[in-house]
């Protein structure tokens, strides 16, 4: 009975590793060959290691620089030999330094290797990157030109080493945008700063450059291909010439929106700016209005509205700006609206009506209008 069950385990069994050698097979076929499939950390480190050596020798090492470069290699080609306890791998160093460091001898490879021996068995075997670099004594330029990508150059903080990371990425970066097209920051206009050469404002040149004014941009209209001309230009004033300027377009004009009111829709523009003498407002009733400034019955009776034409615009004094709430409030208009109608901005009216800043002359008119409308 037992015999039975063993052998139909083992059948089972049998079975199952044919099933998984099929799968192998058919995954091998399936993948794509690669001929670096099996490259390594290890391969890559130790490839690093030779191509410094052919950079700075030309080939192999022949100085005595040989045993460093040894001792630097040793961890990787001890663990691409299988270890200390492999019976080769003193075969396998032999071999490595018979390419890369021929003048070194057989002792000067056993004294390396029973050294590597004893950080090994103080679990120090492996170098750290920047530990190499220090080794070798790695500088950036050799590391940039070897395109070595697991060694750190010598002497790198971590700190100095993110910078110098950093500063690689921007020139790979700048190398990118040159390539799409773009132009190098050093070349950019906020860098050279052309303005100054030509006696103006940024302002004014990018606005001349806008508007097709430029020296350059009227240099480059000409049809004739001698020296640059400077017929466009004013001899005094180097400004270009009326008929030479972009001719302006028409002033737009507020486009009506329509609002919904209690009477239907209303057209609505946005405010503009208002022209000096020309504010509009709701008259106030004839010969003034009269109000009380004390609910219980103190103070004096003072007049709304009354006209004062001393003022040029500047500070508003205290008899204007009290005129100047007082006739808001009996036409019930609103601090927007009156800003609107003298032709400032809301902020700047409330500004001048608290004493911060003052109104300009053209915005005094306007006011004085308003006030004896």
């Amino acid at each position: 009975m037992f015999d039975i069950f063993d052998r139909i385990a083992a059948e089972a069994v049998e079975r199952a590793k044919a099933q998984n050698q099929a799968v192998a097979l058919e995954r091998k076929i399936r993948a794509p060959h690669n001929r670096r499939s099996n490259w390594t950390g290890d391969r890559q480190t130790l490839h690093e290691i030779g191509s410094l050596i052919q950079l700075r020798h030309q080939g192999p090492c022949d100085t005595d620089d040989g045993e460093t470069y040894l001792r630097a290699a040793l961890p990787w080609i001890i663990t691409k030999a299988g270890g200390f306890l492999s019976e080769d791998h003193e075969a396998r160093v032999a071999d490595w330094c018979r390419v890369s460091v021929p003048r070194l001898d057989r002792a000067a490879i056993r004294e390396c290797i029973a050294e590597a021996r004893e950080r090994d068995g103080r679990q120090r075997l492996w170098w750290s990157a920047q530990e190499l670099g220090d080794l070798l004594r790695l500088t950036t330029d050799e590391r940039e030109r070897s395109r070595i990508t697991r060694i750190r150059p010598a002497g790198m903080t971590p700190r100095r080493f993110a910078a110098y990371q950093k500063g690689r990425e921007a020139v790979k970066a700048k190398a990118r945008r040159i390539a799409q097209g773009s132009t190098p920051r050093e070349q950019s206009k906020a860098q050279l700063e052309p303005w100054f050469a030509l006696n103006m404002s940024r302002a004014t040149y990018f606005r001349r450059q806008q508007a097709g004014t430029l020296p350059s941009q009227i240099r480059d209209r000409e049809t004739v291909s001698s020296a640059a001309g400077t017929k466009y230009l004013q001899p005094a004033t180097d400004r270009s010439h009326i008929a030479e300027r972009t001719v302006p377009g028409p002033a737009s004009k507020p486009r009506p929106s329509q609002g919904v009111g209690a009477v239907g829709h209303t057209p609505s523009g946005k405010a503009r700016a208002v022209p000096p003498g020309r504010a509009v407002a709701l008259p106030l009733p004839e010969g003034g209005v009269s109000e009380h400034p004390d609910m219980l019955g103190g103070g004096e009776w003072r007049q709304i509205g009354a006209p004062l034409s001393d003022y040029a615009g500047g500070v508003l004094p205290d008899n204007l700006v009290r005129a100047v709430r007082d006739a808001q409030r009996v036409r019930q208009m609103t601090q927007e609206a009156v800003a609107r109608q003298i032709g400032v901005s809301r902020p700047q009216l409330a500004n001048a009506l608290q004493g911060r800043f003052g109104l300009s002359r053209s915005a005094a008119a306007n006011l004085l209008t308003w006030l004896a409308a």
